[in-house]
């Protein structure tokens, strides 16, 4: 069961259904492992915008976000693959 051989909307869904698993995923990661250092306070007089984006844009530059995205990747394509699988 070859993905370059499907049909162009069959790959469209493969590669949609990654893009939606690592943007899931990424977000769901950020809610278990990224939020408390997102809301804790980088400076006392920062607001409270500037220390989430802070605090997201140093989740993303670490490992554990990668791991997350990646995870999702493979979650979305499998999903799919399995799908296509089931119904040839």
């Amino acid at each position: 069961m070859n993905p370059l051989k499907w049909h162009r909307e069959h790959q469209a869904a493969l590669i949609l259904g990654v893009v939606i698993g690592i943007a899931l995923w990424l977000a769901i990661g950020f809610m278990y492992d990224g939020l408390h250092s997102a809301i804790s306070p980088a400076t006392a007089n920062a607001a409270f915008h500037d220390q989430t984006m802070t605090g997201i844009m140093a989740w993303l530059g670490t490992g554990s976000a990668w791991r997350w995205g990646i995870f999702g990747a493979l979650v979305g394509g499998g999903l799919l693959y399995t799908r296509q699988l089931l119904h040839e």
